[in-house]
């Protein structure tokens, strides 16, 4: 009587799973993905630093335009250049961000929903800014039915950047009960 082997691996095919077929396949696949998101990392690092030099551009524009106004138009277009340029800046960290989380997706092949949030965090905060902004430019002038569109925009990001705020301290206790 033919002794069979009792170990099966040797006589899988290479379309069974498991096989060199499937191995190969995914080894080609993780690297295509890898390769990716190298892509999309660098299209994000270019785009903060495109996003850097124009708000520098625009505050240093904004800043050397400030003498062709009045003395009191001045102080509201020099907070406008200001408050523009920390627009921009935030811009630049939710774009940083997004690289970073695709960074720590090269690094362990994981992603997170953190990031994320503190994305959505950083974009409320630029809406609060440019209504503000807003707000202050068109000052008295403004009219009833856009002060209480603005109201509300502001509320609603408020209670987004509340939202996210309690899910991420939610989220940093459920982390330390599981480790």
């Amino acid at each position: 009587m033919a002794e069979y082997p009792t170990n099966t691996h040797h006589t899988r095919r290479a379309h069974e799973p498991g096989g060199c077929f499937t191995l190969y396949l995914g080894r080609f696949l993780e690297q295509v993905d890898s390769f990716i998101y190298a892509i999309v990392g660098i299209c994000f690092f270019l785009a903060a630093i495109l996003v850097l030099i124009y708000t520098f551009w625009g505050f240093s524009v904004s800043v050397i335009r400030l003498g062709a106004f009045s003395v009191g138009q001045q102080p509201v277009r020099a907070a406008q250049a200001i408050i523009e340029a920390v627009s921009g800046l935030l811009l630049v960290l939710i774009i940083m961000e997004m690289l970073g989380t695709v960074l720590h997706y090269l690094r362990v092949h994981v992603t997170s929903v953190r990031p994320f949030l503190f994305i959505g965090i950083i974009s409320a905060t630029r809406s609060i800014l440019s209504i503000g902004a807003r707000l202050s430019v068109e000052g008295l002038n403004i009219r009833a039915t856009d002060f209480a569109y603005a109201m509300i925009e502001l509320s609603i990001d408020a209670l987004v950047i509340l939202a996210l705020g309690i899910t991420l301290k939610l989220l940093g206790r459920w982390s330390e009960v599981e480790e």
